[in-house]
């Protein structure tokens, strides 16, 4: 594994200065919270959001944590509902309530479960045993509809006593698909829904097309949620953390050169991991030195990615 990741979404353990705001982030949407992450492209989200979806599983067995990047392949409600369902089923959505069913928790002649009736109440039904089926039907991936998986999700997370929280990266995507309007309300009502088990995380990088979904009275999700804005990394945080990633491969660094990196990067994590990645074609020994920094800083600065937006 790179230890300066110049592409892609990058774990936890290789990103600097980012575990405080990482965990901010995922003890809002742990606790319910709706979140609106709009930053910049090029600034670590698509990696911070992997972190928080690794800790929300990792945290508690009570909580389904799904994410779906809308410019993979996710082209309208149908496959956007799809693809959760096939999602919360490999983490387990419907087991709790399946095995209640095996051993026999159901019948009649027992006290009914309260998160059963609970989700029987939000599908419809009171009969348990057939508040059950609808929910298995509903959880299905095959065929969903987004309103269809939203309900299946948030009926499951009653009667099982799961949370669940649904990553939307770049979602300001969905404004451009032919069914938008549909999918906003179908959003919007599974948030301002009573009792809720679901909550979702909007991250894009158009800012103020992201926004503009919140900010616009018209819009069927103004002001849902509430803004999460990235703190920036402290040079303290970039020169421990360098210095730390530089150790592990054996090479000294002093802070007069960690010093020249950051200044040169201007603490943007893309451009300081491309000059950190371009050292280690200029090390003669096993020591950065002013001169390598400095070859390493014209090398990034021509990578195509430096001037990007």
């Amino acid at each position: 594994m790179a230890l300066f990741p110049t592409s892609g979404a990058i774990p936890e353990e290789l990103q600097i200065g980012r575990a405080s705001a990482i965990g901010d982030i995922t003890s809002a949407a742990e606790g319910g919270s709706t979140l609106i992450f709009a930053e910049d492209r090029r600034l670590g989200k698509s990696s911070m959001l992997l972190a928080v979806t690794d800790r929300i599983l990792r945290d508690r067995e009570d909580r389904v944590a799904l994410s779906v990047d809308l410019r993979d392949g996710i082209t309208d409600s149908g496959v956007l509902a799809t693809t959760l369902l096939t999602q919360a089923a490999k983490q387990g959505a419907g087991a709790k309530v399946k095995a209640m069913t095996a051993k026999g928790l159901l019948k009649k002649t027992l006290a009914p479960s309260a998160g059963v009736r609970a989700a029987g109440v939000l599908l419809g039904e009171q009969d348990d045993a057939a508040a059950v089926g609808k929910l298995m039907d509903l959880l299905a991936p095959k065929g969903a509809s987004l309103r269809g998986a939203l309900l299946a999700l948030d009926a499951n997370g009653r009667a099982a006593g799961e949370q669940t929280v649904i990553v939307l990266d770049e979602a300001q995507d969905l404004v451009r698909w032919s069914d938008s309007d549909e999918v906003q309300q179908e959003l919007a009502s599974a948030i301002k829904r009573p009792g809720s088990t679901v909550n979702f995380v909007f991250s894009g990088s158009e800012k103020s097309t992201l926004l503009a979904l919140y900010e616009d009275p018209k819009a069927p999700l103004h002001g849902l949620g509430r803004r999460f804005e990235l703190p920036e990394i402290s040079r303290d945080d970039w020169y421990s953390g360098l210095r730390e990633r530089f150790e592990r491969c054996g090479i000294a660094i002093e802070r007069n050169e960690l010093q020249q990196i950051v200044y040169h990067s201007e603490g943007h994590p893309l451009r300081t991991m491309l000059i950190c990645a371009h050292t280690l074609d200029w090390l003669f020994e096993d020591t950065v030195t002013v001169d390598t920094a400095q070859r390493a800083i014209n090398d990034a600065e021509r990578h195509p990615s430096w001037s990007l937006p």
